[in-house]
């Protein structure tokens, strides 16, 4: 309290100075009281400001992780691994609505395709014996440097049709003296009426495309 406050309090009457002195008094305690809890307010807000930044930030780095491991790829290939149709096309409409025209339909496309690759492999049984010499090794490894063999595995790289894998097979059985050639193939591949394929393009000539390189390979 400072000394001007008290010059101007000289003559009042006792009980007047110490009643003034405890209102003031009082009031300093109120507004220092205010002044806490106002400074306990900001600190709290500042808190609150803090994890919610660090919330973001968080959910930031997992989208870019998550964005860096999801590609379209991936995409297609959850939605076709679904074996019921209908869960199929549910989870295909989720991801439309973000799509333009011409980027839904190949959707549709690429899934379809997924699918029936899917499907093939499942179908395709045990690698043969035939088909697992050392000198068939060294096709297969060809083959796949070469993109006719999918990177991992023995199954058909992609954009591989049935015409032109029955060439392979067909080269493949000629080259290892297998003699159940088809039944072989098939089952592997899960591709059906190679004989037919093979005997269509023996009639009329017309080969697959690119049998110039699996002469080469083979």
């Amino acid at each position: 309290m400072d000394n001007n406050y008290l010059t101007n309090l000289e003559g009042e009457c006792p009980l007047n100075v110490m009643k003034l002195m405890t209102q003031s008094a009082q009031s300093l305690i109120v507004d220092y009281e205010d002044m806490a809890c106002r400074l306990q307010q900001a600190e709290l807000r500042n808190k609150a400001l803090e994890q919610e930044n660090e919330r973001l930030r968080g959910e930031q780095m997992r989208q870019d992780l998550w964005s860096s491991r999801v590609t379209y790829e991936n995409v297609v290939e959850l939605i076709a691994s679904y074996e019921d149709a209908s869960q199929r096309e549910e989870a295909r409409k989720l991801l439309e609505p973000l799509l333009k025209k011409e980027q839904v339909r190949q959707l549709r496309r690429d899934i379809r395709l997924k699918v029936k690759e899917l499907e093939s492999a499942e179908e395709a049984g045990e690698m043969p014996e035939e088909l697992q010499t050392a000198e068939a090794e060294e096709i297969w490894a060809n083959l796949r440097e070469a993109g006719f063999i999918a990177k991992n595995g023995y199954g058909l790289a992609k954009g591989v049709s049935a015409n032109l894998a029955t060439y392979i097979a067909d080269r493949m059985a000629e080259s290892l003296n297998i003699t159940h050639k088809w039944k072989v193939f098939q089952g592997l591949w899960g591709i059906k009426n190679m004989a037919q394929l093979a005997g269509a393009w023996k009639e009329t000539g017309k080969l697959p495309p690119r049998t110039d390189e699996i002469d080469e390979i083979i």
